[in-house]
């Protein structure tokens, strides 16, 4: 038989495994496999979540999905099937270029056009779902917080915060509609004159002014509050949580959150109020927090503009005009009172027993939920007087500013 020399064993490792040194030589199958095996370190595991890029990657999926499949295969059918009355009564001549632009521009296709949208969206907020469930993994519910509602005390705050974020988002769009360039004025500059685009607050204002309130509601208010909050600060925050501390995600996450609006002066404008959402996220630790602020800010907006609804924002109109400064300041501070209301409230995990250990997610700045029977739960801390009087005080100095505008 061959002659081998005998391993040279290592002293054990800390863990009790034993480490395997021999030469180059090769040793018999019948030793190898009846006697012993070398030892090999485990691959190093993987990090948690994924980085900048790949968030890139899986937008650019959302978006195409969304914006380009979803819309053209649910534009076929939902315009289809609205179109069937003028084929019962054209023929196809309702095809016809001057007629069918006609019909473009009525309430039909508006109504039709806002479908398109909706389905588009739970399309999207479907793609979620299976990205959530084969990337995140089984407990995405727990990982992006949403099994959680926000507690009494950051409700209140969300509820005096809204008129300061309305009010923000009204002076911002000033600067933003002077300087950023929109789609069209884009493609100008690239030679496409041809390829005229309406902007968006013009074509939000045409679609619900056609359409019945309840629809516009839900389309603009109730479906992307819940499907691009789930894929943006559900998705791709628990991603890139587990990678990067939470500033670093709130603006990935608001950046991306901006460039699927697509328009530049809007996507600018959603990048702004995506922070807002974020850091209200963070604070609250529940997805249905971020929801509220979207759906409220979206709602209020089609409140406004519909012709058989209220326009609510006329007052914060009126200020921007006759008392700018006061007005902007005045909701800054209201703004910044109720935000360091929140950070000092914030969500946090802490032992259901005093003096256990607490559980930590996994990642670097997860706002994962504590699983049931880990010992741990969320709290936060009532507010101080400090933020009491800061948040009063500045909530009546905002409300006189507009009062006397």
């Amino acid at each position: 038989p061959l002659e081998v020399e005998p391993p040279v064993l290592r002293p054990l490792p800390p863990d009790g495994r034993e480490a395997i040194e021999h030469d180059d030589r090769e040793l018999p199958r019948d030793y190898r496999d009846g006697q012993r095996r070398d030892y090999w370190e485990p691959p190093p595991p993987l990090k948690p979540g994924f980085g900048f890029w790949m968030a890139v990657v899986w937008s650019l999926l959302y978006f195409v999905a969304t914006q380009i499949v979803l819309g053209i295969v649910f534009g076929i059918v939902i315009f289809g099937i609205a179109m069937i009355p003028e084929f019962q009564e054209h023929g196809m001549d309702a095809l016809e270029p001057g007629r069918l632009n006609a019909w473009l521009q009525g309430p039909a296709a508006h109504v039709a056009t806002l479908c398109v949208v909706a389905a588009s969206q739970f399309g999207g907020l479907a793609l979620s779902w299976l990205l959530l469930r084969l990337v995140i993994g089984r407990t995405w519910k727990r990982k992006i917080a949403l099994t959680r509602a926000p507690a009494f005390t950051h409700a209140v705050l969300m509820l005096i915060g809204m008129p300061a974020l309305l009010a923000l988002g009204a002076a911002i769009e000033v600067p933003i509609e002077r300087y950023v360039p929109s789609l069209q004025d884009l493609l100008n500059d690239l030679g496409l004159r041809g390829l005229q685009l309406e902007g968006t607050n013009e074509m939000i204002g045409k679609l619900i002014g056609d359409s019945p309130w309840a629809l516009a509601l839900f389309v603009i208010g109730v479906s992307p509050a819940i499907c691009e909050e789930v894929f943006c600060r559900g998705f791709l925050a628990a991603g890139l949580a587990g990678r990067y501390r939470a500033w670093a995600v709130v603006l990935i996450v608001s950046f991306l959150f901006g460039c699927l609006h697509g328009d530049p002066r809007q996507g600018l404008g959603a990048m702004c109020l995506g922070a807002a959402i974020h850091g209200t996220f963070l604070a609250t630790r529940s997805l249905w927090a971020a929801m509220f602020v979207h759906w409220a800010n979206n709602s209020i907006a089609v409140v406004h503009f519909h012709p058989r609804l209220y326009p609510v924002l006329d007052p914060f109109d009126q200020a921007l005009t006759h008392m700018p400064v006061l007005f902007v300041v005045s909701a800054t501070i209201l703004f910044a009172a109720v935000a360091y209301a929140l950070y000092q409230t914030r969500a946090k995990l802490a032992p259901e027993v005093a003096g256990t250990p607490v559980w930590q997610p996994e990642g670097v700045s997860s706002v994962e939920l504590p699983p049931p029977g880990s010992g741990t739960v969320v709290v936060h801390d009532p507010m101080s007087l400090v933020s009491v009087a800061l948040v009063l005080i500045a909530a009546v100095a905002f409300g006189l500013v507009v009062a006397f505008a």
